[in-house]
C-alpha cells in the first residue's frame, strides 16, 4: 500500500511539473517527511515574468530559494533585479562552498553539487556600500515627484506646469536645490511671464510644495537626485559568458 501510495503521489508530482519551453529543478517533493527524488518539482522559466511567493519560517530557505532561482534566470541569460533589505542576498556574488548539510540535501535529491560565483553588482540609493543609483528631478518626473511630496490634485497640477515650463525654456532640473529655484522664480520675478503664458498660481500652492520640498531635504531626499543618473540599461546586461547580470539594490539603509 505505501509503495502504491508512492508511485502514485511520484506520478502526481511528474505530471503536474511538467512543462513545454524552457525549465529548472528547484527540487523534489516530500511524502511523510521523505523526500523523493524521481517526484522532481521543476519550474518553467517562462512563469518568471508572474507575480509569486515564497513563504516560510526564518531558517527554513527563503533567501537560498531566491538565491538559486535567480542563478538559474542567470545561467538562461536572464538579467536579474533583486531588492536586497536584510543585506544577505549579496552572498550569491561569492563561491559557495560544501559542506554536510549541503551534501546530505544534493544526495537526497540525486544530484551532484557544483560550487559557483555569479555576476553580480551590487548597488545603492544611500551611496553607501555600492554603484551609487541616481535621478535626476526633470526623470523623475511631475507625477511620481507629486506622490512623494503628497500633493493634492491642485499643487500637483503646479508641479506639472512647472515642468512645462523648464520643458519649454530647456532648463534642465537636476537636483532639488534646482526645483526650489524655480519654483521661487514662479513665485517671485517670474510670477507675471508665468501668468502670461500659463495662467494664474496660488500663492498659497507654491508655498505648500515649498515646504514640501523643504521636508523632503531634510529627510536625506537630496541623496537621491542628481547626476549621473543611471540607465535602465545597465539592470539587463549579458556578460561575455552568456550568463545575465544580477543587479542587486541594498535598501538596507533607507527605512
Amino acid at each position: 500500500m505505501q509503495m502504491e501510495n508512492k508511485t502514485a503521489f511520484t506520478a502526481a508530482i511528474k505530471t503536474g511539473y511538467s512543462f513545454k519551453g524552457d525549465f529548472v529543478q528547484i527540487g523534489a517533493a516530500m511524502l511523510n517527511g521523505e523526500v523523493i527524488p524521481e517526484a522532481i518539482v521543476n519550474l518553467p522559466l517562462k512563469t518568471m515574468n508572474r507575480h509569486g511567493l515564497i513563504a516560510g519560517a526564518t531558517g527554513t530557505g527563503k533567501t537560498k530559494t531566491l538565491q538559486m532561482i535567480s542563478e538559474f534566470l542567470s545561467d538562461a541569460s536572464v538579467p536579474v533585479l533583486l531588492m536586497d533589505i536584510k543585506g544577505d542576498l549579496s552572498g550569491i556574488a561569492a563561491t559557495g562552498s560544501e559542506n554536510e548539510k549541503v551534501k546530505e540535501r544534493y544526495q537526497k535529491l540525486n544530484l551532484a553539487y557544483k560550487a559557483a560565483s555569479f555576476p553580480a553588482e551590487l548597488m545603492t540609493l544611500s551611496g553607501k556600500e555600492g554603484i551609487h543609483l541616481r535621478a535626476t528631478v526633470s526623470e523623475f518626473g511631475p507625477v511620481l515627484l507629486t506622490k512623494i511630496l503628497n500633493l493634492n490634485d491642485t499643487q500637483g497640477g503646479v508641479v506639472a506646469l512647472l515642468f512645462k515650463y523648464c520643458d519649454d525654456n530647456q532648463l534642465p532640473l537636476l537636483d532639488l536645490k534646482d526645483f526650489i529655484k524655480v519654483l521661487q522664480y514662479i513665485s517671485n520675478e517670474g510670477k507675471a511671464e508665468i501668468e502670461k503664458l500659463y495662467g494664474k498660481i496660488s500663492t498659497t500652492s507654491t508655498g505648500t510644495i515649498l515646504r514640501k520640498v523643504i521636508e523632503l531635504q531634510q529627510q536625506g531626499a537630496d541623496i537621491f537626485f542628481g547626476e549621473k543618473s543611471f540607465e535602465v540599461d545597465d539592470l539587463m546586461r549579458i556578460i561575455d559568458d552568456g550568463r545575465g547580470m544580477i543587479s542587486i539594490l541594498r535598501v538596507v539603509d533607507i527605512q
